[in-house]
C-alpha cells in the first residue's frame, strides 16, 4: 500500500473506530454496530480538509489491508472496522465460541512490564483484549509500536475458557476477551 493511502487507512480507522464525529453527528452516521453509509464516509472525508478518497481508492485499501480491518456489507453501501472500537455505544459483531488451546497477544515490552505489574492484560478503552491464533498476525500487532521492542504474549486461551471467560471472534479472525489475567500468559516471545 502506498505512503498516501497507509495514512488514508489511518484516518479511516480513526473515524470508524473512534471519532465518526470527523464525518457528522455519531450517532446519526454510525449504528450500534460501527456501520457507515460509504457515501457518508467518503463525503465526510473529502469535507474534513485532511484528505481526499473516492469509492475506488476505498475499495482498493479495504481489499489490500493486510490485518482485514475493514468491511463492506453485501452491497458495499456500507462500511466498519471489524474491532478495536472506542465508542462506548458501538458492540462489534462477534461470534462467541470456544477458542483454540492458544491466542498470542501483540504488544511491546513497556506495556508487557504494565500487564505483569497489573496482574492483567486489559482491553484500555476498547471493548475487547484482542488475540491472533497466527502468531504472525500478533506478530504485525506487536510491530506497530515503532519506538518499542516488540513482544507477542502466548495465552492459555483454552484453559481460560473453560474458567468461564468468554471469547468472541470478529469476521477477520480476530479473538475477542474482556480481560485476560496475567496468569494465564504461558509464555512471552521476542
Amino acid at each position: 500500500m502506498a505512503e498516501d493511502y497507509k495514512r488514508l487507512s489511518t484516518f479511516l480507522c480513526s473515524i470508524l473506530r473512534h471519532n465518526p464525529q470527523i464525518i457528522g453527528e455519531p450517532h446519526e452516521v454510525m449504528d450500534n454496530h460501527g456501520w457507515v453509509s460509504v457515501d457518508t464516509l467518503i463525503k465526510g472525508v473529502n469535507n474534513s480538509g485532511k484528505c481526499h478518497i473516492t469509492r475506488s481508492i476505498l475499495e482498493k485499501i479495504v481489499a489490500e489491508d493486510k490485518k482485514g480491518r475493514y468491511r463492506f456489507d453485501q452491497y458495499k453501501s456500507k462500511i466498519k472496522c471489524c474491532q478495536g472500537h472506542s465508542i462506548e455505544w458501538v458492540e462489534p459483531e462477534l461470534t462467541y465460541k470456544e477458542p483454540p488451546e492458544f491466542l498470542y497477544h501483540g504488544t511491546n515490552t513497556t506495556a508487557m512490564n504494565k500487564i505483569i505489574a497489573s496482574g492483567h492484560i486489559s482491553k484500555m478503552k476498547r471493548h475487547a483484549v484482542h488475540m491472533q491464533a497466527d502468531i504472525e498476525k500478533a506478530r504485525q500487532s506487536a510491530e506497530r509500536w515503532y519506538h518499542h521492542e516488540p513482544v507477542i504474549l502466548k495465552i492459555a486461551a483454552l484453559e481460560l475458557y473453560k474458567k468461564g471467560v468468554q471469547f468472541g471472534v470478529t469476521e477477520n479472525e480476530v479473538w475477542c476477551a474482556e480481560e485476560i489475567p496475567a496468569e494465564f500468559i504461558v509464555d512471552y516471545i521476542y
